[in-house]
């Protein structure tokens, strides 16, 4: 069968069930929407009966308690007021009257009071047991807190009443509010009233309307045989609920009638739809003939693909052209995955062989990089380089994944441009986070080539020192002439920068430059250390002398840089467990302060020097805390004694802080800091305030004795050092402070 009539089949049943499907959607949201909008209208129409009825209740309520609250005749009925005076009580009979007059809903009210049991209503006064609705009252009486609308009941008035008994919902109210001891207002709401009042709303051709009380009880309406529901609403002030919905009627056959005209309208969409798929599905086949045409115009087997079958029928186009696509995907898939072994990923990978030794270098692998590097007829030396930046720790906290990747790329990209500029073969790839592994190919002589190696590390570290956000250190291993050598030139170069912690970052480290020490070499430092700690936990004048001095030997070691990390490591914990010795209080300090400040200070160090400052920075401020803990203990009292000295020796000139230093044996600034620690003050203030209080006594009393006596005898050997404090400090002169006081008891 050609492919014309096939897709002439194919896109028939597809066109008409897509419109099918399309008619049916549409129709079926316009019905969804319709009734959508019909609920929406049914729920409004509903909910405004509900308003109105709670309205309606709401404005009884409201008006009954206005009535109690400000009515004095009925107020003075519960009181008991009333009980004698006949005409009282027509009075609010007829005021109770009135308002089953002014409240149209309201079909009678009756007043109930608990003090004798009477029941005043409308038409007479009777006790309770002759009242006809007096089980309502008493269920009533009993109920506790605020009464609702009661469900539908009977009500009469007068027992043995003959005739229809009324059905009504009541509304009952405590007086007083509050508590309800004294009665009873009852108002009778008749449903009849109640329907009157919502005729306008419930009559209605399309829409049905139910109203049940509380219980369900239907209070107003036929029920929903007729229609289906709609909407149900319950009212919370009421809790009566409003069911409410559509009658079935013919409104609908005028929209079937509309639907009708859909309906034709898709079918000739349909028609329109068929006569457009033959005109397309002939248009579009024009380029699949010459598609066809030009395959088995180059083909091979033009000939015998252009042969019939055995059945008289010629191949189908679509099994032909599907035959040449396949050999196209095939050829793709050769070429996708030759492009996934590309020169570069080859490259990579040989590389990390050839410098962690893992497998065996090929003859012919090494000659094709050696007619890269231009070397192929030429004995060349070879020798491997490793870039590490320093503080990797850093720059993996504060740079992200993107930025790293962009700052390692400019880092590869000047290497490879500084060994162009240097006219060498340079082969680099990271081996690590924070390794860039140089394989470096060049003619040279062993030690021109050590030179050079050395020149160009130094010139990129200055490159990358100036240009990027960190430095790096270089370890350079020995030159080799053999490329099965290279994984020990690369393992001599990441050896030779384990000792960066002696030569520093941004550094360049040849493997020939270093002493490897012998093993267990740290063991020798152990002693020195302990000494250290126990000496800056005793507090020892010199334990900065002796750290100063531990440190100083190790650098001297040139060790690894693990050694290194291991004798901070143990100098640490050396410290932490002499500290843990130390009193609560001290050792608190050390704990939660000192000793994880060191640990975040040293972290990721690469030189001796750049833990070392840290240790001592931390350490001198910690033994100055130590030693003030420690003397805070017995300063007290010895600051007493310095006072009483004071108080017994103001007189003597000679009295100053170096004089009570040299007394006491102590030095003047710790002096100086215990009394403004003591007492608020300096050491001067203290002296000069005692002397001035004894100055005063002397002025005070009445002796001959001139200012310059006075001054001698608190102290001063000028009188005029005497005059300028007891001005600062009294605010005025000796002289004018004595006649002050003599002047004021002449007064007396």
């Amino acid at each position: 069968m050609k492919i014309y009539h096939r897709w002439l089949l194919s896109y028939l049943p597809v066109f008409l069930t897509i419109v099918s499907v399309l008619i049916f959607l549409f129709f079926t949201v316009l019905g969804n929407y319709s009734k959508q909008q019909a609920v929406k209208a049914n729920e409004v129409f509903a909910r405004n009966i509900l308003q109105t009825t709670d309205s309606i209740l709401r404005f009884s309520e409201q008006t009954m308690i206005k009535e109690i609250l400000t009515n004095d005749r009925i107020r003075l009925f519960f009181d008991g007021d009333t009980s004698g005076d006949p005409f009282e009580n027509y009075l609010i009979s007829q005021r109770v009257r009135d308002l089953s007059t002014y409240l149209l809903s309201i079909d009678s009210i009756y007043l109930y009071r608990a003090s004798d049991q009477v029941v005043l209503t409308t038409n007479t006064m009777i006790s309770l047991e002759q009242f006809a609705d007096r089980a309502f009252l008493e269920k009533a009486m009993q109920a506790e807190g605020a009464h609702a609308w009661s469900v539908i009941r009977s009500f009469r008035e007068f027992q043995g009443e003959t005739g229809v008994q009324k059905q009504v919902i009541s509304l009952s109210k405590k007086i007083p509010l509050n508590s309800g001891v004294q009665g009873l207002i009852v108002a009778n709401i008749q449903l009849s009233k109640l329907e009157e009042a919502l005729r306008e709303l419930l009559v209605s051709d399309l829409n049905f309307v139910t109203l049940s009380d509380a219980s369900g009880a239907p209070l107003i309406g036929s029920g929903t045989s007729s229609g289906s529901v709609l909407t149900s609403l319950t009212s919370d002030y009421s809790g009566w609920t409003v069911i409410s919905g559509f009658k079935q009627t013919n409104a609908f056959g005028y929209l079937s009638s509309i639907s009708n005209v859909w309906y034709a309208a898709m079918l000739l969409s349909v028609l329109v739809g068929i006569i457009w798929l033959f005109l397309a599905a002939r248009r579009h086949y024009r380029p699949i003939q010459l598609i066809e045409s030009n395959i088995r115009l180059y083909t091979r087997n033009a000939k015998q693909s252009a042969e019939k079958t055995a059945s008289g029928e010629r191949q189908d186009e679509f099994h032909f052209i599907r035959t040449a696509i396949d050999e196209l995907v095939e050829h793709s898939k050769d070429f996708d995955k030759k492009a996934e072994e590309s020169a570069g990923f080859r490259r990579k990978l040989l590389f990390k062989r050839i410098l962690e030794g893992t497998e065996p270098l090929l003859a012919e692998e090494w000659e094709l990089e050696m007619e890269r590097a231009g070397l192929s007829d030429q004995e060349c030396r070879i020798a491997v380089a490793v870039i590490e930046i320093d503080h990797s720790n850093k720059f993996v906290d504060v740079y992200s994944q993107q930025d790293q990747g962009l700052l390692k790329f400019a880092l590869t990209a000047s290497v490879r441009e500084t060994g162009q500029q240097m006219d060498r073969h340079v082969w680099c790839e990271w081996m690590s986070q924070d390794q860039l592994a140089v394989m470096v190919l060049a003619e040279q002589e062993q030690t021109e080539f050590d030179a050079w190696l050395q020149s160009f590390c130094k010139q990129v570290g200055h490159w990358i020192g100036q240009n990027l956000p960190f430095t790096v250190s270089c370890g350079i291993g020995a030159v080799i002439d053999s490329p099965g050598h290279i994984a020990r030139s690369y393992s001599e170069a990441l050896e030779a920068l384990q000792f960066k912690s002696h030569f520093g970052s941004n550094s360049v480290i040849s493997y020939g430059e270093i002493n490897t020490p012998p093993q267990g070499h740290l063991l020798e430092y152990a002693d020195q250390i302990v000494t250290a700690a126990q000496a800056f936990r005793s507090g020892q004048a010199n334990w900065e002398e002796q750290l100063r001095g531990l440190f100083a030997m190790f650098k001297n070691a040139a060790v690894r840089r693990e050694d290194a990390a291991d004798f901070i490591n143990y100098f640490i914990f050396a410290l932490d467990k002499e500290c843990k010795t130390l009193p609560t209080g001290l050792r608190l300090i050390w704990e939660e302060e000192a000793l994880p400040d060191i640990r975040s200070k040293v972290k990721g160090f690469i030189q001796i020097e750049e833990a070392e400052k840290p240790i001592r920075t931390i350490l001198k401020t910690l033994s100055e805390q130590f030693q003030l803990q420690k003397q805070k203990k017995e300063s007290h009292k010895l600051i007493l004694q310095i006072k009483e000295y004071i108080e017994a020796n103001y007189s003597n000139p000679d009295l100053s802080l170096n004089h009570i230093s040299e007394n006491f044996q102590l030095h003047m600034k710790s002096v100086s800091r215990l009394f403004k620690e003591e007492f608020g003050e300096n050491f001067v203030d203290y002296v000069a305030k005692v002397r001035m209080e004894h100055a005063k006594k002397l002025l005070n009393e009445e002796s001959p004795d001139s200012v310059q006596e006075i001054a001698r005898r608190v102290g001063y050997s000028h009188s005029i050092t005497f005059i300028r404090v007891f001005k600062k400090w009294i605010g005025m002169t000796p002289g004018d402070y004595r006649k002050m006081n003599r002047e004021t008891k002449e007064g007396l």
